[in-house]
């Protein structure tokens, strides 16, 4: 069986926290992995659950549809919030899977489809009646306690947001160990053509471990680890 791994976040930040997209990868090649699959590719999106405009999710059900490969999710609110949409992901014909629920039937997917919805539409009523309490008390517009204030304070955010996320695009570039992989992914393509799909990665993991080059974290390569480290640094060095 050959697999594809489908990422998402609702934001820069969280790809950096929580259920990022470097713990949902991994979840997903540990599935692989353990069930003997073959990785073949990864999509992403950063968009909200409710968003259903997911290019990344399109590109990987029509990769899927022509390739015969399953998509994995890390877990069910990864695909969506929103019980229609997830239906008609899985009405696609492709194969799906949850890591987080193994034995994962149609009738357990509508309950938990549901579920995700309901929590959404929760955190969307509480928001809301937060600000009409916050604006009946105060006569504010919002929860900044200010309505002169409220722009100016949400183009700082969005201006500390961008600073905050250049500066860690800046420390993951500079890292010794990014950058050497990244030095040698350069020379390698050079060499042996553009890495795609069908890229033995056991190759370059052994070469890379002959050079003494590690992980992010210090590790040893193994294949796994020098795709995933791969498809995580394409973003920050091909901009």
């Amino acid at each position: 069986m050959k697999s594809c791994i489908y990422l998402r976040v609702s934001t820069q930040k969280q790809g950096f926290n929580g259920l990022g997209i470097q713990a949902q990868r991994d979840i997903c090649l540990n599935y692989i992995k353990n069930s003997g699959h073959e990785f073949i590719s990864e999509f992403s999106d950063v968009e909200s659950g409710k968003n259903r405009n997911r290019p990344g999710l399109m590109q990987a059900i029509d990769f899927c549809k022509k390739n015969d490969c399953e998509l994995e999710f890390a877990r069910l609110d990864r695909l969506a919030r929103d019980v229609e949409f997830t239906f008609k992901v899985i009405n696609t014909g492709i194969k799906v899977y949850f890591c987080d629920m193994p034995q994962l039937n149609t009738l357990i997917l509508g309950v938990m489809a549901a579920v995700a919805q309901y929590e959404r539409e929760l955190i969307s009523q509480r928001t809301k009646a937060a600000l009409k309490a916050k604006r009946e008390k105060g006569g504010t517009s919002d929860l900044w306690g200010s309505k002169n204030g409220n722009r100016n304070r949400s183009e700082a955010i969005k201006k500390a947001s961008g600073i905050s996320a250049t500066n860690r695009r800046e420390k993951a570039q500079n890292k010794p160990e990014n950058k050497a992989f990244w030095e040698f992914i350069t020379d390698w393509q050079a060499i042996h053509g553009r890495i795609t799909a069908s890229t033995d990665w056991q190759i370059i993991a052994d070469e890379l471990n002959k050079r003494c080059k590690k992980t992010s974290t210090g590790l040893p390569f193994t294949k796994n680890r020098a795709r995933a480290m791969y498809a995580s640094l394409q973003n920050i060095y091909n901009d």
